[in-house]
């Protein structure tokens, strides 16, 4: 096989492999927009097997970059073909056209498709936003160049920017799909708490409403929502921000409003576990473990992220917090209470408080 240029390395072909067997179980297309000489394609097809790849590419190099000029000195598409030929099993069908005139051509749900072609804006842009209404449910939309910040721009624009994650030189956006598949996908990808997603979801599989405070990306939330289904139980959800781009579920409330304020504290019942994963400051947690603690039922518990993080960066902590400050707070709070609660390392630490 011949491959002139050093685009889309090990790392990145691994990773993109990767992504194709996470979509075996879903029905639809497997897209790739922008090929070159095919290393993303072989990629795919090897992964895919026997699923067909389509493949869609001008083969005449991106207007504005280098590979438009490359691609005027030599034969791209013939080197792809080839490549193609000798890399795979022949599962592989190639659309010599541009994604705008390929998209109104399909007539079913795309499972995955992957974009490396034009890396403007607009172009990034456009081709996200042409393809969210074609996925099929727990779909991959994912991208190479995440470094380049025309590329960041359109995804910040177009996506939830919380649910695009990074793997190698990938950007990576799961439709919402399934509770299970999506739980199975947070607790397998790093992030600062997958490693406690399954225990969130026992947790949950033992009670009948979960309050759950700082909500962000929709990690916790799927996960007490994957346990819920066990005793058909609810979540209600409080958070400064809309609510994370999970679907909709019948046994959800998101209330967007700041958690000190009296009237949303007011809007929610008594629960079984109460999880606080928020600006993880001293006197915010201490004051929500006080007030919203009070509406946890006795042999409820109430759940704490983050009680090994030493200092809060994001919104910095005050100077007067001590170190610590949501292990602090939830010291002072057991102490006052005669309670215990246990901590459970790993991803920051999650503090379980039993309640009498």
């Amino acid at each position: 096989m011949t491959f002139t240029e050093q685009w889309f390395d090990t790392p990145s072909q691994t990773a993109l492999a990767g992504l194709v067997a996470k979509v075996k179980d879903i029905d639809g297309m497997i897209v790739e927009i922008g090929a070159w000489e095919g290393r993303s394609t072989i990629a795919m097809a090897n992964a895919a097997y026997p699923r067909k790849v389509h493949t869609v590419d001008t083969w005449a190099g991106s207007p504005g970059e280098i590979s438009s000029e490359l691609a005027a000195e030599r034969d791209v598409y013939a080197t792809w073909q080839q490549n193609v030929k000798d890399g795979t099993r022949g599962n592989v069908k190639a659309h010599r056209m541009g994604w705008r005139e390929f998209l109104p051509t399909v007539n079913e749900p795309i499972a995955l498709a992957f974009i490396d072609a034009e890396h403007s804006y607009i172009e990034v842009r456009d081709n996200v936003s042409a393809l969210l209404p074609m996925m099929a449910p727990g779909g991959i939309i994912c991208g190479d160049d995440v470094h380049h910040p025309p590329v960041q721009q359109a995804l910040e624009e177009v996506l939830d920017i919380r649910k695009v994650y990074l793997s190698a030189t990938l950007w990576i956006y799961r439709v919402p799909g399934s509770l299970d598949a999506m739980h199975d996908d947070n607790c397998s990808i790093p992030s600062d708490i997958n490693e406690h997603l399954p225990m969130l979801s026992t947790i949950a599989s033992n009670a009948h409403h979960v309050v759950e405070l700082g909500a962000r990306s929709g990690l916790s939330t799927v996960a007490w929502l994957h346990g819920l289904r066990v005793t058909q139980g609810r979540l209600t959800s409080v958070d400064l921000d809309p609510p994370p781009d999970i679907g909709e579920h019948a046994n959800w409330t998101h209330i967007q409003g700041d958690d000190t304020d009296p009237d949303v504290l007011a809007q929610v019942d008594e629960c079984d576990v109460l999880f606080v994963d928020t600006s993880h400051h001293y006197e915010h947690t201490r004051w929500e473990l006080d007030n919203w603690g009070r509406k946890v039922r006795p042999g409820g518990v109430i759940v704490c992220h983050d009680t090994e993080l030493e200092r809060p960066w994001d919104p910095p902590c005050p100077e007067t917090d001590p170190d610590f400050p949501v292990a602090s707070a939830i010291d002072e709070f057991c102490a006052a209470n005669g309670l215990k609660w246990i901590n459970v390392p790993g991803c920051w630490g999650l503090g379980i408080i039993e309640m009498r």
